[in-house]
């Protein structure tokens, strides 16, 4: 078996070097995308239908592609020290950041069964680390940062009321009278509820401000400080 037979089985191809962390990278923006698409329905106050969850999922999940296409970079990816290039070192284009969006969830299941990403091929792309080390990681981290700061501002509009869940919760439950009238432990239930609805009142929302004033005296205390 001759040397270069040798050099070619121990070093795999470019664009299968770094694969493995590429399919964490893009399962990390694939849920983030759905994250942040749940978050802004929860944020707009919309009824959250199966429809409309869908809708803004795919959205994110298309926008996070087209800024990836454009980039290279995504908060997957840069999490991971990634980028993707096409393989003369340019970043893939909207084009293909476009096709990326339809391709790379299929992609997930396609790696674990054969063990490569054949549509990537297809397309012409593969991950590469960021250049530059711990520096050119840092110069590279203005736009995923966005990511992770609309991600974060979408897991608190999930994890706290809507205006419509807290008042049927402080209005029409049993649990949501004891927490306007604090005469049980605080949860994180109650505790939210009643800081959205300071927060609402404060604003001059005129149902909620009424609501405070004769309902609930724990918020209106705090509305009075």
């Amino acid at each position: 078996m001759s040397d270069g037979t040798l050099f070619s089985m121990d070093t795999p191809p470019t664009e299968a070097r770094f694969q493995n962390r590429l399919w964490v990278a893009d399962l990390l923006d694939l849920t983030g995308a759905a994250l942040v698409g749940w978050g802004a329905v929860r944020a707009a106050e919309w009824v959250s239908t199966a429809g409309l969850l869908g809708f803004a999922m795919g959205a994110a999940w298309l926008l996070l592609s087209c800024v990836g296409g454009l980039t290279g970079l995504s908060p997957g990816r840069h999490a991971l020290g990634l980028k993707l290039e096409r393989a003369e070192g340019k970043a893939p284009g909207l084009g293909a950041g476009l096709l990326r969006a339809l391709t790379a969830p299929v992609e997930l299941v396609l790696q674990v069964v054969l063990q490569h990403r054949p549509l990537d091929a297809q397309l012409g792309v593969h991950a590469s680390v960021i250049p530059g080390g711990v520096r050119g990681w840092a110069r590279s981290l203005a736009l995923p940062l966005v990511g992770w700061v609309l991600l974060a501002g979408a897991v608190w509009s999930i994890v706290t009321p809507t205006r419509q869940e807290m008042l049927q919760y402080l209005d029409r439950t049993l649990t949501g009278w004891h927490c306007c009238h604090g005469t049980r432990e605080e949860t994180w239930q109650c505790r939210t509820s009643l800081s959205r609805a300071v927060r609402n009142a404060s604003g001059g929302d005129p149902e909620v401000s009424e609501f405070v004033r004769n309902e609930c005296p724990v918020a209106a205390a705090r509305l009075g400080r």
